[in-house]
Formats: structure tokens, sequence, C-alpha cells
């Protein structure tokens, strides 16, 4: 059984699993070989091996894919999961365990500082998380009856590149997603992407709606960015805001869904307004995006409204071309388009 020499990450260039040094009880061999056999490998990189809540969990490394084992009082229970890609920074850590308690994780040996926040409240309310082993103490979301609601990690590796603080969000399985927040304009589009979820005002609660208006989605993703294209005024004096959620997994891939959040009289509703997958909408590499939808208004009344991100300076819906960044209708299933600044179509996410 193969395994980094501690310390490792420290003298390469390249901060993958290959550099992490095996963690817990490592020299059970019994246990170790029992995972490599319901995988069916001979040999392996060892990452960790020991109890863990009252389990006893293997994860394995073979290339592109890593093996979490565990042995909870019965047979055995092999699950297989891509691996993470390779990151300068930002990696995640490996989810060991979850039980009642909340849920354990391997950190990168280069992490030095976590702290955890759920999915709750007006901003996140960070606590300190202890480590031992490179193992963290149980971290627990608020779950909600049907949202779901995180934990966000926080976690600090000051050896590693710029040093910054960033934020991760458990979706449920192995790794965790790089966790970012674009707000609306007047907001500038950073050149080297959106930020942090919890740098920039609106970016935890923008995720926390979305918490509670999509499904958790299943899948390893190492990255989820809340771009928010545009917020306004929908009709009878409701506060809009339109985020498209960009997420994007392990293997290049990419999932997209558009969402409008209305909020009137302190209830705030939440649709979803279409997606697509495998394309570059709503990341630095395509900024344009123009979305529309059948929205019920709070006198029951139902409008079409369409909105475009920061460049859109012109929307067409049903024939009748309206300058800005927002339009709404009546009739039904108007055709929508949108040009932006350059006069280039806008894709419509439908």
């Amino acid at each position: 059984m193969a395994s980094a020499a501690p310390g490792a990450w420290r003298g390469s260039t390249e901060l993958d699993l290959s550099t992490w040094a095996a963690r817990g009880a490592s020299r059970d061999s019994a246990l170790v070989g029992r995972a490599l056999r319901a995988w069916g490998r001979a040999a392996g990189q060892l990452l960790y091996a020991g109890k863990v809540d009252g389990a006893a969990v293997v994860l394995v490394r073979d290339g592109r894919q890593v093996a979490r084992y565990t042995e909870a009082g019965g047979p055995g229970r092999l699950e297989v999961f891509p691996a993470p890609r390779t990151k300068p920074d930002g990696t995640s850590p490996l989810k060991l365990r979850t039980t009642a308690a909340g849920s354990r994780y391997l950190l990168p040996p280069w992490v030095r500082e976590v702290s955890a926040a759920p999915l709750a409240g007006a901003a996140p309310a960070w606590r300190r998380v202890a480590v031992k082993g490179g193992v963290t103490a149980p971290v627990k979301a608020a779950a909600g009856a049907r949202c779901w609601q995180g934990p966000v990690l926080r976690l600090r590796a000051p050896e590693i590149a710029h040093g910054m603080p960033y934020t991760m969000l458990d979706l449920g399985d192995l790794s965790l997603a790089n966790a970012y927040y674009q707000p609306p304009p007047p907001a500038e589009i950073n050149r080297y992407g959106p930020s942090e979820l919890d740098v920039v005002p609106g970016g935890f609660t923008a995720w926390k709606g979305l918490g509670c208006a999509i499904d958790r989605p299943h899948g390893e993703y190492e990255a989820a960015t809340a771009w928010e294209f545009w917020s306004g005024t929908l009709p009878e004096g409701v506060r809009g805001r339109w985020i498209c959620l960009r997420l994007t997994d392990v293997e290049g891939g990419s999932l997209v869904r558009g969402v409008l959040f209305g909020t009137h009289g302190g209830r705030t509703t939440a649709q979803q307004t279409g997606g697509r997958s495998g394309t570059w909408d709503c990341s630095r590499l395509r900024r344009d995006v123009v979305a529309g939808a059948w929205w019920r208004a709070p006198s029951g009344r139902h409008y079409y409204v369409a909105a475009g991100s920061r460049r859109v300076v012109r929307i067409t819906l049903g024939g009748r071309a309206v300058p800005g960044t927002y339009a709404e209708a009546r009739e039904r299933d108007p055709e929508l388009s949108a040009v932006n600044e350059l006069g280039e179509k806008v894709e419509v996410l439908r």
C-alpha cells in the first residue's frame, strides 16, 4: 500500500491528493486489505484508515478515483467517487463520515484553521472547528423541513498562495464545492471570477435562498457560483433578485439553473426559471444572460417578466423592444430575445 511521506506537499508544485500523507490508524493492514478487496484493487494510495464515530473508515486513492470504505457493525460499505481536481489553492477536504452529530472531514495537510456555519440567518455565524490529526470535529448543518442548509466551511492555509480564507459548501458527497457569489450591478465583475460567498454583501442570503429554492445537487462538484445577474422591482412593488446558479463538476462539466426571488411584506418566494448543462453561462467566459418566466404577483395576477445581465441594452418581448435590462408583458408566451451593448445576441436561459 503506497503512502505519501509526511510533509510531501511542501516539496511539490502540484498540490493534489498524491501529496497527502496517510492519516488515522493507518497501521491496521487488515482493515485496509478489506477495503482494497471490496474495491477490487491490489494496491492504491492510502489517505486515511481509522475509527470515526464508532465506525472503521478507509479512504484510498487510485488514479482519478477515491474509494471510501466504511464498516459500522455490519458488512462493509464501499463508495467510489471521482477525485477532486488539482487547484493551486481552495482544495477540498474529503468527507469521512456523517452521523446525527454531524460530518467529519479529512483536511488537506496544509490547512491550519477551519470554521463552519449553517446556511441560516442573515449572515454566517462562523464558529471555530476543532481539528485533531487532520480530522475535524463533527460539523452539523442546520437542517430545515424542506431546505438544505450546508454546512459551509471556511478554511485557511497561510502557507499556500495568498493565504486568504476560502469557503466551501457541502453538497452531500465526498468533496466540497468552492462557494462563490457575484453581486448584481453596479458591482463590478472581477476578471478573475466571483468572490467567496461571505466577502461581499448579499452572498450569504443568496445561498441561503438557493438552499430552499432547489433540491440539493447530487454529484461531485468543485465550484458552486450564485451569479446574481439582475436585481430590481417586479410588478406590484415586489423586490426581485434573479440568480443564475452555476455548478461545475470535478470532471469539467457544468449545470446551470435560473432562480427568481421575490420579496414582499417580509415574505420571499422563489421559482426556477430554466437551465442548461455543458455551457459557459454565468461564468467569466460568458457573462451575458437573459431569462424570462411567468410570475405570480401578490394580487394573484400573472405577468411574464424578463431580465438581463449588466451588458444587456435591449429586451424584446413578443416583438416589442424595451431598452434596458428589464421588461414585462401580459400576453401568452411572448417570444423573448435580447442584445448586449456590442449588438450581440444574448443567449436566453430556458
